[in-house]
């Protein structure tokens, strides 16, 4: 009995995991981008270069033409109208929240509808119906204190402690086990809409995540690849998850 009360206090102690100070980061770190025929498998690309972490090679084309739109720069609008499908997008999608049945802090995906979001649409120098969507999500900061933690439910908590006790582990089956992808980015095929007044791009959500047979959509009704400006609409699955605007890149490579 004293063992399994200790056990419970140890797993108590987790909800207080990674507590302090944070700052915002760049979202490029411990990603992996999805196979495309810009980069291999395992590898993001950057600058016209896939990385993996650790090497670098070059990439299939040089993406210098782009758009970007985000919540947070006043240069450009991203507004979620869906919030369970943008919750979808990133726990599935990205893996960045809600992984265990009980979620705090940021490890919540709340944190990360209320925090930053990117999204860029890459296309090649030539015009090949094809274009590589980057998502970035972060959480939301605050500037004193933050925390993240996660709990299982009660069969994965007794599965902890008999572990602790007995050496046997039972797995917690309710732990999304999906791959983390922050930046998630998307190989996309372009097409013509409304009668060739706008166009779409669309892709499947990364192989290795839960949302490898759901269609992700960039969906713009009026505008072409080449405009300075426009309105869109993005889609998760048949579901309009988020509307905005998206401006044309300043920077090479919008910035990525």
């Amino acid at each position: 009995m004293k063992k399994l009360f200790w056990a419970s206090t140890l797993l108590a102690g987790l909800l207080l995991t990674g507590c302090g100070p944070n700052t915002k980061t760049t979202g490029n770190v411990g990603a992996t981008a999805t196979s495309n025929s810009i980069c291999p498998v395992g590898y993001w690309y950057s600058n016209g270069q896939c990385y993996n972490g650790n090497n670098a090679t070059g990439a299939g084309d040089f993406l210098n033409n782009g758009m970007y739109s985000d919540n947070y720069s006043n240069t450009t609008t991203l507004r979620i109208t869906n919030i369970e499908a943008m919750k979808k997008l990133f726990k599935q999608g990205m893996g960045v929240c809600d992984r265990a049945a009980n979620n705090y802090g940021q490890a919540n995906c709340e944190a990360y509808i209320q925090g930053y979001t990117d999204i860029i649409l890459l296309l090649p120098s030539t015009t090949s119906g094809t274009a590589l969507a980057t998502i970035i999500a972060r959480p939301k900061q605050d500037p004193y204190f933050n925390f993240y933690g996660q709990l299982p439910n009660g069969r994965g908590l007794l599965g902890l402690a008999l572990g602790w006790i007995t050496g046997i582990y039972i797995p917690d089956y309710s732990y999304y086990q999906g791959a983390y992808r922050n930046p998630l980015q998307i190989q996309m095929a372009v097409s013509p809409i409304n009668q060739n007044q706008g166009f779409q791009a669309t892709g499947y959500g990364d192989a290795w995540t839960g949302l490898n047979q759901t269609m992700v959509t960039l969906q713009v009704a009026n505008g072409s690849v080449n405009s300075t400006n426009v309105s869109y609409t993005l889609f998760i699955g048949n579901t309009a998850a988020a509307q905005g605007t998206m401006k044309r890149c300043q920077a090479a490579n919008c910035g990525l």
